[in-house]
């Protein structure tokens, strides 16, 4: 999953123009009160000055200045600092102020405290520390706790979402067959209530599983038990023709046992796989055991090669195409052959009805009977799911009257 797909991205993008918003919004406010005390304090600087100024001298009564609460900077680093600030033009009274009282007024925040700046022509300037003094603490209290506030409900939100990383984990583990996960959770928001009706979802799906492998296992003893016995009472009978009709009868029964269960493993997504490199020659060896009988029905042209594959369960896979085509052929008889990235199982027959995907559904799962789809249902269904988790890929084709099946490895 890509980062801007993440809800916890978007929800802490959101929460950083939140931040920079409020911020902003501050910052404004901040700069609108020191403006305004800035406009009072010369407001005030001109009223003290007026009162201040001897006309007759044209100086300054310093003790009057103190008096209204003006008090002069001497210290020169001081001084020459707040001389140094940036200071807004102010045109509209200024010339007539130069022509009244030989001074240009101007006020200038530095730290804590409004100066107030006295500028004459032909004299060095003189700096007076208003009786203004800014008071931070209550102008921080609210901006501190605006964003402490969203800090704090960032944090909240975060919190109640890091549990979605953790479902998602035990429910990729539940995907991949683990029943014994819990996820439990003994908050009270939506994700924890998404996290306790999961939980209660796997407990019953364990429960179901349970009870369908016992019933599998209960049957599957059950109905060995006859043919075991059939096939025990088949090396009894003298007839040795009679005898090897009954003997093949339980075989294919006991193949049908093993079918059965592959399908249902297959059904619930439970047949895993051993994969290891073998020959091909060994794989198809083991098909062809399988189909002893039929042996004489197939023809294998094969290039040495490796597979990476389930030995017995590709194996399998091989003998039901085989088998199908053997079956469904119009002279009884099959072709094997592979390159080295295919495999090819080919037969004179004619064209499919369906598409492959099709027959690759076990016919009693449409509950129709396996006529309808010519009897490939169970074979095929192995088959084509077994090639699938094994990542590969099972394609069919109809060329001069011949049906070939091919495993794209």
């Amino acid at each position: 999953m890509r980062w801007y797909h993440s809800i916890i991205t978007r929800i802490s993008l959101i929460f950083a123009l939140s931040l920079f918003g409020i911020t902003a919004i501050f910052v404004s406010i901040a700069q609108y009160e020191t403006d305004r005390e800035l406009q009072t304090m010369f407001d005030y600087s001109r009223v003290a000055l007026r009162s201040s100024f001897d006309r007759t001298t044209k100086a300054i009564d310093f003790d009057k200045m103190e008096e209204i609460g003006f008090k002069l900077v001497t210290d020169e680093a001081l001084k020459q600092k707040i001389l140094e600030r940036p200071r807004p033009p102010k045109p509209f009274p200024m010339k007539r102020m130069e022509e009244r009282f030989h001074f240009l007024i101007d006020s200038v925040p530095y730290r804590m405290h409004i100066y107030t700046i006295l500028l004459a022509r032909d004299a060095p300037p003189i700096v007076f520390e208003t009786p203004l003094k800014k008071e931070m603490m209550p102008r921080l209290i609210l901006p501190l706790l605006s964003l402490a506030f969203v800090i704090f409900l960032y944090i909240g939100i975060i919190r109640s979402i890091l549990p979605l990383k953790t479902l998602r984990e035990k429910i990729k583990h539940f995907a991949n067959g683990d029943y014994d996960i819990t996820c439990k959770s003994s908050k009270k928001d939506e994700i924890a209530a998404l996290a306790n009706e999961f939980d209660s979802a796997v407990f019953k799906i364990k429960s179901l599983r349970d009870s369908r492998q016992l019933f599998l296992r209960n049957i599957m003893h059950e109905l060995k038990t006859p043919i075991t016995k059939g096939k025990l009472a088949a090396e009894m009978i003298e007839d040795a023709a009679y005898a090897r009709i009954l003997q093949n009868v339980f075989n294919r029964q006991e193949a049908l046992l093993e079918e059965f269960s592959r399908i249902e493993k297959l059904s619930a997504d439970e047949l895993k796989l051993e994969i290891n490199r073998y020959h091909i020659e060994d794989v198809v060896d083991f098909a062809l055991d399988i189909l002893d009988d039929k042996r004489e029905s197939i023809t294998c042209k094969l290039v040495p090669m490796e597979l990476e594959v389930d030995f017995e369960l590709f194996g399998v896979a091989l003998k039901n195409l085989l088998d199908n085509g053997i079956n469904y052929s119009d002279d009884h008889h099959v072709s094997l052959r592979n390159d080295l990235k295919t495999i090819t199982i080919s037969n004179h027959a004619p064209a499919l009805e369906f598409t492959i995907e099709r027959y690759a559904e076990p016919y009693f799962l449409e509950g129709k009977k396996q006529k309808s789809s010519r009897g490939l249902g169970f074979g095929l269904f192995i088959t084509w799911h077994v090639i699938r988790l094994h990542g590969m890929r099972l394609d069919y084709k109809h060329e001069a009257g011949m049906n070939c099946f091919t495993i794209y490895m």
